[in-house]
């Protein structure tokens, strides 16, 4: 009887060390890094690049910052459209002056026609008494040149006019050095009915081709 109690109660025992020991759990191991995970984050870069410039509509972007045509552009349609009306000129004096910068250098002319220039700058203020008349001159500041030619009865009053005008390009216009030697050097003739001033590098010459002209045109 005491064997068989002992047997039982030794069967008992490793029973339950079995069942403590089929009981016992590891500790989970860390989950496993997936594919996914473990891979290098994937480079965003192309969709964070700005476009390529062709792509770019700048008046989308910037609305209120489209480049408009720029001054100096304009000015230079102006002139342009200045010369094209001086070489398009009926002025009936214009042969006259294209004589004279053909047949020495002259730097291009255009013609003067706006009132007010007219008038302040030039000192013409007598236009109705002429028959004709016609001002050309340099659009650019830093080559003075002038040619004026006035036809009229009264050949006294328009001489006296560009005399008026010589005097003001010497004592106001010229600011150059070089301008001063030609303000100073420029001429005031008459020929006929007809009165001139001249103002350039080749006033000399200038001044034979417009007598060139008025001898051979009566």
């Amino acid at each position: 009887m005491i064997k068989k109690l002992a047997a039982l109660s030794a069967a008992l025992m490793i029973t339950l060390t079995l069942s403590a020991c089929g009981g016992k759990t590891e500790a989970p191991a860390p989950p496993a890094e997936t594919e996914a995970e473990t891979a290098a984050p994937a480079d965003t870069s192309e969709e964070e690049t700005i476009p390529d410039e062709e792509e770019i509509n700048v008046s989308e972007l910037f609305p209120d910052k489209v480049p408009e045509e720029t001054e100096s552009e304009s000015e230079d349609d102006n002139v342009g459209e200045l010369f094209e009306d001086t070489v398009n000129s009926d002025n009936p004096l214009m042969p006259m002056i294209d004589k004279v910068t053909s047949e020495s250098e002259w730097p291009v002319l255009m013609e003067i026609t706006d009132d007010y220039l007219l008038d302040e700058f030039f000192l013409l203020t007598d236009r109705a008494d002429y028959d004709q008349m016609i001002v050309m001159q340099c659009p650019m500041s830093a080559v003075m040149s002038e040619i004026i030619v006035i036809k009229a009865e009264d050949t006294e009053g328009a001489k006296a006019a560009l005399e008026a005008r010589r005097k003001k390009a010497i004592e106001v216009d010229a600011w150059y050095p070089a301008d001063k030697e030609r303000a100073d050097a420029s001429i005031v003739g008459e020929n006929g009915k007809y009165v001139y001033f001249l103002i350039g590098e080749n006033a000399d010459s200038g001044e034979k081709s417009i007598n060139d002209y008025i001898s051979g045109n009566g």
